[in-house]
């Protein structure tokens, strides 16, 4: 079943995001208007390791599944959505 998920952050959010997307959900990411244009403009792009593999392997957000937007906290209502997480430091 596919859910709707809001991540306050999208520095930290993005590899979470990333994960949420891989398995076919939407994930709206929460950050200031600049960052927000930037990944709604060319995706989000995340690095990590895989068991057994070397080095890192790259995940493009166009690539997957699930759909990762961005907007601005004034842009967003937490009620619309089936999960909220805080991702910041």
């Amino acid at each position: 079943m596919k859910r709707q998920i809001l991540i306050l952050g999208a520095s930290y959010g993005s590899l979470l995001g990333t994960k949420l997307a891989l398995g076919g959900h939407d994930v709206k990411l929460v950050c200031l208007p600049a960052e927000a244009d930037a990944i709604n403009t060319g995706g989000v792009r995340v690095r990590m390791p895989i068991k057994g593999r070397e080095g890192l392997t790259e995940v493009h957000s166009w690539k997957l599944p699930g759909k990762i937007t961005a907007a601005g906290p004034s842009e967003v209502k937490p009620k619309d959505y089936d999960l909220v997480a805080l991702a910041m430091q």
